[in-house]
């Protein structure tokens, strides 16, 4: 049987310019808050997002695959989940304890 020779790893990301599918979420998010706030404005749109891709890859660089969906999961996560109050009941049942 014969060596196949392939240009394309099956376990990799796939990537566009070097970014990965949920970077492209992130400028297509920056792209339409921009065209949001901005309409008319096409150079400083465009600037925007060139800033938003820089800045994704400068953050990106040597960092493993997927970096980018955790940091926004870690982000929009409730810094206040473990920090939750009490309930009247509970507090009258630690209490007494």
């Amino acid at each position: 049987m014969e060596n196949v020779k392939v240009y394309r790893s099956i376990n990799a990301a796939d990537r566009l310019f070097g970014l990965e599918l949920a970077d492209g979420a992130v400028l297509l998010l920056v792209f339409f808050l921009a065209f949001t706030f901005n309409r008319t404005g096409l150079f400083a749109n465009v600037l925007a997002l060139v800033i938003a891709f820089v800045g994704l890859r400068l953050l990106k660089r040597g960092k493993p695959e997927g970096y980018v969906r955790d940091l926004t999961r870690h982000v929009l996560a409730s810094r206040f989940k473990a920090l939750s109050a009490f309930d009247d009941g509970e507090a009258v049942a630690k209490g007494d304890a």
